[in-house]
């Protein structure tokens, strides 16, 4: 998920708008840091909490030797060893969808939230009509199809996720940070479905991957024709800001 710097720098740049000048904040899945460090250059105290001690390792690697901040902490999203009430600003990007007891990640967040503070989820919303977003669309159809719960882990749509948050903390202000447009091919979109290469195509057993996988690519050749020629793929990426 390589994103341009100019796009990378709105994404930053929308959530330093509602963030208070220099508040502590929290990124909850942070990963290898993509957008805690730019926070931390921005002179905001981060905490990056991530389960993978890998990803935190190389978060490391990446901070200025001399830097506080980002702070990581290794830790599950669901059971964080953070003070009631501690951060003026909580994020998370592309992590929710992966947490097994989304309602316990969610409790925490609230749980975690100073009042009167910001959570911000983001996650880049693909067009449904160009090669990935009708890749993921048609991926998630043939599994309820069938019979798997589109709720489990991996295969959670973010859409549902901010209909939780919007039950439990009031309806969000949204921004489109950023939009921009890749040059894809889809049948190497396809040949990344096969091979697993993102958390929503994990968890089928093999037999049942590759069936999936050879139904999508009969389908794609009907929606997009030759498979092999390059074709437009837009995407956004979209902030929830939620103020309970």
């Amino acid at each position: 998920r390589g994103l341009p710097p100019a796009v990378k720098e709105a994404i930053v740049a929308a959530l330093v708008a509602r963030f208070a000048p220099a508040a502590r904040v929290l990124d909850v899945g942070a990963g290898s840091g993509r957008f805690a460090l730019p926070l931390a250059e921005r002179g905001f105290p981060v905490v990056a909490v991530d389960l993978s001690p890998e990803m935190l390792a190389h978060l490391r690697t990446k901070r200025p030797a001399d830097a506080r901040f980002p702070q990581p902490v290794l830790a599950d999203a669901a059971r964080l060893p953070l003070q009631n009430a501690a951060f003026p600003a909580v994020f998370s990007v592309h992590a929710l969808h992966l947490v097994p007891d989304l309602p316990a990640a969610l409790d925490e967040i609230q749980r975690v939230l100073a009042p009167g503070g910001v959570f911000a989820l983001g996650y880049i919303d693909h067009d449904p009509h160009a090669p990935v977003g009708w890749t993921l669309h048609a991926w998630r159809q043939a599994l309820a199809e069938r019979g798997y719960d589109l709720s489990a882990p991996m295969w959670r749509d973010y859409p549902e996720i901010v209909a939780d948050l919007r039950d439990r903390l009031g309806p969000p202000q949204t921004v489109e940070a950023a939009r921009w447009q890749k040059t894809v091919v889809p049948a190497e979109v396809l040949e990344g479905v096969s091979t697993r290469q993102f958390t929503p195509y994990w968890g089928l057993p093999d037999e049942e991957h590759a069936a999936v996988v050879a139904a999508l690519r009969r389908k794609a050749q009907q929606v997009f024709g030759d498979l092999h020629r390059p074709r437009p793929d837009p995407r956004g990426f979209v902030w929830h800001f939620f103020t309970p």
